[in-house]
């Protein structure tokens, strides 16, 4: 399939821009290993497993050289996956899907969260969702992930999306100070940025991953990549099934690599962070095709098959190889 003109657009900008960002290669690589750029679309703790990859080696161990970089934002990150600055890139599973029902030959085949790591939070005098009719919620913009976390919520307490507004606000930071200025009533959140929300007086009125599966942070290739690089791919994974099973084993060396990428000193808000994230961890990134469905209902594209946006064939390999019941041993 051809590249949608719309993914063309700006793919010469950010290929410079990532291989910028990438810095010179090294003068040479091992003889066995394969160089892979990964980019991650944000700073937040569900990235926490690809930082422990990186930090530990493990990809390296299958024959993987891993670099990565962060580019903000699910649609940068697969243009410059399409423009071949990267070989892979692990950001919001929307950005790929989204991306593919336009035309792009991508295809998600690894998924760290089926469903959504956010919070929605109101401002101290709101206590129950029913108070939020005719209240203003603010998201980061239409058509991500902010909005479809908040037509879950609305969707389980059984109100009607016309019962509230929503107001694109911007990042993380931005819709905090909308919330704390009372530009919206309420927003969504994620860790650290809840335990901040909590000693402020905010309430937090639903965890949106209660309403279903939605799937979120994934690992994303291009098709001609996966069919001829299946090997690298693997190891790739291989190495972030390592990472997960680190998180979930090792919290003291977790809070360690989560204070250096978060930049935060706070002790109970680097513990918050760790807990919400390590307890959604599964010990295999198998993709739910229930989360690509909601994710294709609501881009108005529900009569497209789920399947067609995933390839669980290397995470099937790895399984039946027994490569996830060795590591927990059981």
């Amino acid at each position: 399939m051809n590249v949608n003109g719309k993914w063309r657009h700006a793919l010469v900008g950010l290929i410079i821009f990532s291989a910028t960002l990438a810095g010179p290669a090294p003068v040479s690589w091992a003889a066995e290993m394969t160089r892979f750029l990964v980019s991650y679309g944000g700073t937040a703790g569900y990235q926490l497993p690809l930082w422990v990859n990186k930090e530990f080696g493990f990809s390296k161990k299958y024959g993987v050289d891993l670099e990565i970089i962060l580019i903000q934002a699910g649609s940068p990150n697969i243009q410059a996956l399409l423009g071949g600055s990267l070989q892979l890139t692990q950001t919001a599973a929307s950005s790929a899907v989204i991306g593919a029902t336009q035309g792009a030959p991508v295809v998600i085949v690894a998924t760290l969260e089926n469903k959504l790591p956010m919070l929605l939070i109101s401002r101290p005098e709101i206590k129950e969702p029913q108070q939020l009719r005719g209240k203003v919620i603010g998201i980061n913009r239409f058509g991500g992930s902010n909005d479809a976390a908040v037509l879950m919520a609305i969707k389980a307490w059984k109100m009607d999306p016309k019962d509230i507004s929503m107001l694109q606000t911007g990042g993380t930071s931005a819709r905090m100070a909308a919330l704390m200025t009372k530009k919206v009533d309420a927003t969504v959140q994620s860790y650290p940025e809840i335990y901040q929300a909590r000693k402020l007086g905010m309430n937090v009125l639903a965890d949106i991953g209660d309403f279903g599966f939605y799937t979120n942070t994934s690992n994303i290739v291009t098709r001609s990549y996966l069919q001829q690089n299946r090997a690298a791919i693997k190891g790739f994974i291989k190495g972030q099934i390592e990472g997960m099973h680190y998180v979930k084993t090792n919290k003291e060396g977790s809070l360690k690599i989560l204070r250096k990428h978060l930049q935060i000193t706070d002790t109970e808000a680097v513990e918050g962070t760790y807990e919400f994230f390590a307890k959604r961890l599964l010990r295999s990134p198998r993709t739910e095709l229930e989360g690509i469905k909601n994710i294709l209902t609501s881009i108005g594209a529900g009569q497209r098959n789920a399947a067609e946006f995933v390839d669980m064939s290397l995470i099937d390999e790895i399984e039946k190889e027994g490569f996830v019941q060795k590591l927990y041993g059981n």
